[in-house]
């Protein structure tokens, strides 16, 4: 490609931008990590940034449109790390009622909402020692989105209809195929 001139291949523009020199860029020596499979110096440039983060604790975030394996991306990438042995757990905010997300993530007390009848621990505290794959957190409610963030760097949940805090120590992987940086924008 040209550069600075944009291209469009599927829902994504690529614009490629020169800077100072070349880049060199690290390639897997695989052609797949977990059960994704790819011999492309593109995939197998993504392989290789994920064999570097998966044994660090650094949330991730994967972008690409539905169907291209980002579920597939994270399994591998708990996988690798030294989570595991722990749980891996996938809350999907595109295919919850936006009502249903924080619950599902935080947990909620008895009475905290019509029919709650017991406390119940949300996805994060449930992945303790894992993983927890938020997919399709584009779908996110935006009232939710500071909260997720302040449990993300406090390591703290509060479950719906709760004053008390409660630690967690899962991994945080997240999914979308939005373009966050236009959500951003808009």
């Amino acid at each position: 490609l040209p550069p600075l001139v944009p291209a469009k291949l599927g829902g994504s523009t690529l614009v490629v931008v020169p800077e100072n020199g070349a880049t060199i860029l690290p390639l897997s020596r695989s052609d797949s990590y977990g059960d994704a499979v790819g011999s492309s110096l593109a995939m197998r440039a993504v392989f290789a940034m994920l064999e570097r983060a998966a044994p660090t604790d650094e949330t991730i975030l994967l972008l690409g449109e539905s169907g291209t394996g980002k579920e597939v991306l994270a399994r591998a990438i708990h996988a690798n790390s030294h989570r595991r042995n722990g749980p891996f757990a996938v809350v999907d905010c595109g295919a919850l009622a936006p009502t249903l997300v924080e619950s599902e993530l935080f947990g909620h007390v008895a009475g905290a909402a019509t029919g709650l009848t017991s406390d119940r621990a949300g996805l994060l505290e449930q992945a303790n020692g894992g993983t927890v794959l938020i997919d399709e957190i584009g779908e996110m409610p935006l009232d939710l989105q500071p909260k997720l963030l302040r449990a993300i760097e406090s390591r703290e949940v509060r479950r719906v209809g709760s004053n008390k805090v409660r630690p967690f120590d899962a991994r945080i992987v997240a999914a979308t195929s939005r373009d966050l940086q236009q959500l951003v924008a808009a």
